[in-house]
């Protein structure tokens, strides 16, 4: 009984361990859709005036 209870009970530590790792992984999403979202505004913007001056 001793061993089901720990390991369906994480202690605090590995209850950090796991947040801090699902907000290191939530920021790189974020950075990573900015950065997807940033290159397709340049593309569209650009590729108007582009398109628009020839």
């Amino acid at each position: 009984m001793t061993q089901i209870v720990r390991y369906t009970h994480p202690t605090q530590a590995e209850i950090d361990a796991v947040m801090a790792e699902a907000r290191q992984m939530r920021s790189e999403l974020v950075a990573a859709m900015m950065t997807s979202l940033r290159l397709k505004l340049r593309g569209l913007f650009a590729g108007g005036k582009a398109t628009a001056a020839a």
